[in-house]
């Protein structure tokens, strides 16, 4: 799996983190219920003193560390080698509006300890728009926190600069080879959209530009990126059926063009690439009581043509797709256990040690190598983190704090 490959959230209606109420109020048993791409959205004010585009805000300077804090409800996660990775989420916290907060681990996971976070709110049915639920860090230096609003950091988490977007919210982002790419929406909080733009910036620059042919009607998903190249998955709005796929170069150097898609009859698109060009395609059919119809595809000839591959199991909603450079696949999602398949697809199995995590609200599932790899869980009130250490055959809860 690439190093910018969150998962933060399950994408396209079975986001996790994406729609956390007012923060991390919920009790036990009263689980907040994941944002989908057809939740209406609520409107927020815009902001009112927009900075000239490509540019940002005065760096707000904080503390790499801090003192010790209680439990952390994760809502995503990013890691840039098997040992180094950061953590977003709210602290957990009997009152109306828990903080944000941001943890590192330099072990793999096994501990955490808190950094200063920008300095904005976590999103929940008060958010600000500039809060924010997801992180992706490029490197040890260069990282974003983003949704709806966009931080950026190129000294480790020290200082954060909130960038402009003029007013759109970034749902998606992903950096590889030197770039960042991200999906920006013309919306405001809460509110549906249908119509998108990607932007790209190099990494350590906070200078954003458009990328030809990768913007228009339609609800963009996520973004994934695979060495210097990137993709886009797009659903007509407001039209079940008709999906569309974009790919081109992370850079923006040259303009990005559609790509067929095996299954232009499902819902949804669910892509998963690792770091060395790995790409895996998930497609998702109409959700029905527990249950959901799922195929998934490696392409062919640069994904010009797809061979497709067993069908992941019928339990669940499909969310999000991972995959190793050595072809293993792992396929997550609402109501779902994560689903693997370690022979390129041609079987599917899960891993018992996981029947203890609350899948119920959804799991969604990331690989940083071969063997290592995090379980995030939708139930953010358990501030818990799921590790595996030998390619999702075994998985452990460690504790966020």
């Amino acid at each position: 799996m690439s190093n910018n490959t969150v998962t933060t959230l399950i994408s396209a209606c079975l986001s996790i983190g994406l729609c956390m109420l007012a923060a991390c109020t919920t009790a036990p048993g009263n689980h907040p219920a994941p944002r989908s791409h057809a939740t209406p959205r609520s409107h927020a004010t815009p902001r009112s003193h927009a900075t000239p585009r490509g540019h940002s805000t005065p760096p707000v300077t904080l503390p790499v560390a801090r003192k010790p804090v209680g439990k952390v409800g994760p809502t995503s996660a990013t890691f840039v080698s098997a040992s180094t990775g950061w953590l977003l989420g709210v602290a957990l916290c009997s009152g109306p509006a828990c903080p944000l907060e941001l943890l590192k681990t330099t072990d793999g996971g096994r501990a955490w300890f808190p950094v200063k976070p920008p300095p904005t709110s976590a999103l929940s049915a008060r958010a600000r728009p500039d809060s924010v639920s997801q992180v992706v860090f490029a490197n040890a230096r260069d990282g974003w926190a983003f949704d709806p609003g966009l931080w950026a950091t190129h000294d480790g988490g020290a200082s954060w600069r909130q960038v402009d977007t003029r007013g759109r919210e970034v749902t998606s982002l992903a950096a590889s080879d030197g770039h960042a790419v991200a999906v920006l929406v013309p919306c405001r909080l809460f509110s549906t959209c249908g119509s998108f733009q990607v932007d790209t910036a190099a990494v350590g620059s906070n200078r954003w530009r458009g990328v030809r042919g990768a913007d228009g009607r339609g609800r963009a998903a996520a973004v994934t990126t695979s060495g210097r190249a990137a993709y886009l998955s797009v659903a007509s709005a407001g039209i079940t059926g008709r999906l569309r796929l974009l790919a081109g170069p992370a850079s923006g150097a040259a303009r990005w063009r559609a790509l067929p898609v095996p299954c232009p009859q499902f819902d949804l698109l669910a892509l998963g690439a690792s770091r060395h060009g790995t790409l895996v395609l998930g497609c998702g059919g109409e959700p029905g009581v527990g249950n959901q119809l799922k195929r998934a595809y490696l392409p062919a000839n640069g994904g010009r043509t797809w061979r497709r591959l067993a069908n992941p199991p019928f339990r669940g909603y499909l969310g999000q797709v991972s995959v190793t450079s050595a072809g293993m696949i792992f396929v997550s999602g609402e109501r779902s256990d994560v689903y693997i398949s370690t022979d390129s697809g041609r079987s599917w199995h899960s891993s018992p040690s996981l029947l203890r995590a609350d899948y119920g609200d959804g799991l969604a599932a990331t690989m940083i190598t071969n063997r290592e790899g995090f379980v995030l869980q939708a139930t953010t009130h358990l501030g818990q983190i799921w590790l595996t250490r030998d390619g999702g055959r075994t998985w452990l809860p460690v504790t966020t704090r």
